[in-house]
């Protein structure tokens, strides 16, 4: 055989890598089906674990470094600061929205509602004649639908939340045994996965610090400003007699996390509700509660606390919460600024290795 032979296409070496890949990823694949079902419970423990990270390592370290006596007075306190708190605002939120079912209805029947829904339409076309192109809405009609619409819409989402009881136990077990190891083998999970990035380790030191100022930042910037808005718009309805104001203001706390609106959805039309109802002090003061209280600190902190510390452009940041609603509901909101970050991150990686070539 001679020496200038050349070397076959495919070696033994290729089929054995082709095969491990090939196996590797139907594994991978197949995990992830396992995993599935409990994807929401698990990414909400990741979530609480890396927001409760800082707490953690003070109790880890209080406690000597006992690392599953940690982990299970931090798995404890998130059962009883936070599982236990949601769980009791879901049932009482439940019950006013099963209450403002009924009351709705009964309205209806009665024909408060078409009282209100004439002097809402009379209010608003007064106010809709100063401009001629919109002269001709049907006010009224539109404001009776929507309302019809709500009350349809609250069954069915109390009759679903009633239905997946069994369902959101499970998914609440799941969480809180995924919490117990998050925090009790989580370096050694971080440290595995940091090892398979074929990178340096400059370079996963500096992505892993971009994704926890990112997160972090969306965490204070905006679940806890929303979580703010709503116990504020909450605590308005209550002090200026909005009915069912815990129920409204679990609803603001959600819509808080919009980035087009906001809360202001919810506290706008409760200050009109108590104007047109004959309380038109009540329904002055909680639009000055509300336009003080609730909106000015999330126009002022949330720009502060996300922009400065994600260090991400303003219109990126925009398109990250908004694309991510759109593309992963809730969770989106944190994982849009998140993919947002990493591209940022693998640019800069590809601009260090291979744009200077």
């Amino acid at each position: 055989m001679s020496n200038n032979q050349t070397p076959p296409f495919i070696t033994r070496a290729h089929l054995l890598a082709l095969a491990f890949f090939a196996v590797f990823i139907f594994l991978l694949y197949q995990m992830a089906r396992l995993l599935a079902p409990f994807s929401a419970a698990l990414l909400w423990a990741a979530i609480i674990t890396l927001a409760l990270h800082p707490l953690h390592q003070r109790i880890l370290h209080a406690l000597r470094g006992k690392a599953g006596l940690a982990a299970a007075a931090m798995t404890l306190l998130t059962l009883l600061l936070i599982v236990g708190p949601a769980i009791t605002l879901l049932a009482i939120s439940t019950s006013q929205a099963i209450d403002l079912y009924q009351w709705t209805a009964g309205n209806l029947r009665s024909g408060k509602l078409l009282e209100l829904g004439n002097t809402v339409a009379a209010f608003l076309s007064g106010k809709l004649s100063e401009y001629p192109a919109l002269s001709g809405l049907d006010v009224k009609g539109m404001a009776l639908k929507s309302l019809g619409d709500i009350s349809s819409g609250l069954a069915g989402q109390i009759g679903s939340i009633l239905k997946d009881t069994v369902l959101l136990a499970i998914n609440l077990a799941v969480m809180l045994l995924a919490i117990f190891f998050f925090f009790r083998n989580g370096e050694a999970y971080y440290r595995s996965a940091m090892d398979l990035l074929p990178f340096t380790v400059e370079q996963k030191r500096s992505i892993a610090q971009k994704v926890s100022d990112t997160f972090m930042a969306v965490i204070n910037g905006v679940f806890l400003i929303a979580l703010l808005q709503g116990i504020m718009t909450g605590a308005g309805f209550a002090l200026f007699g909005v009915p069912f104001p815990v129920f409204w203001g679990l609803i603001a706390a959600v819509l808080a996390l919009l980035p087009v609106g906001g809360a202001a959805l919810v506290w706008l039309p409760g200050a009109l509700f108590l104007f047109l109802t004959g309380s038109k002090a009540g329904g002055i003061a909680l639009f000055v509660w509300g336009l003080i209280l609730v909106s000015t600190p999330d126009n002022i902190l949330k720009p502060l606390l996300i922009g400065k510390k994600a260090k991400l452009p303003a219109f990126f940041l925009f398109i990250g919460i908004l694309g991510g609603l759109q593309v992963y509901g809730i969770l989106g909101i944190l994982f849009g600024p998140l993919v947002v970050t990493l591209l940022f991150a693998f640019v800069q990686i590809y601009r260090e290795e291979y744009g200077e070539r």
